[in-house]
């Protein structure tokens, strides 16, 4: 099992974060798609209340360079489902990710949430576990997730701060 927390500062105040870095599909569309060239972000499902927004979300990750031995577990295109609630009163998004492939092997789950650092910056905190009961390959597995993660979100900040960016 391995665990993780990625802190990213982004350029937005906590508002525009949650309504449009998370739930505004035509964001992350441009996001996901065009920017980190995912082959499929779509929503699946969203749902709202008064205290909750309910998302699924389907996504296929590019496949890029995976360990021959992960590839043959996995095969050349992986893709899951996030499932993800957010809560308005403490403002946590808490997800579950449901891969393609070795499901009943897999746990994946976290909660994101973010800090104002001013009047428009906040810091995005994500903790996640991930945990693959494969022999073998399991770890392996768990790492490439997390690097995934890591590289993902990098570059989706790069990306979102560039977006936002005061035209002069």
């Amino acid at each position: 099992m391995a665990e993780v927390t990625v802190r990213n500062e982004i350029n937005v105040d906590e508002h525009t974060y949650w309504t449009t870095c998370v739930f505004d599909p035509e964001f992350n569309r441009k996001l996901y798609v065009e920017a980190l060239k995912f082959p499929e972000w779509r929503v699946l499902e969203t749902r709202e209340d008064e205290s909750t927004i309910w998302r699924r979300v389907q996504v296929q990750p590019p496949s890029g360079s995976m360990p021959g031995p992960v590839k043959k577990v996995l095969g050349d295109a992986l893709s899951y489902i996030e499932e993800g609630t957010f809560n308005k009163k403490t403002k946590r998004y808490s997800f579950k990710v449901i891969p393609s492939t070795l499901a009943e092997k897999t746990s994946i789950h976290g909660e994101m949430w973010v800090e104002p650092l001013g009047d428009k910056k906040v810091a995005r905190v994500t903790k996640m576990t991930v945990e693959v009961k494969v022999f073998m390959v399991g770890g392996m597995i768990e790492e490439m997730v997390i690097s995934d993660l890591r590289s993902s979100y990098e570059k989706g900040t790069t990306f979102t701060n560039t977006y936002f960016k005061p035209q002069a």
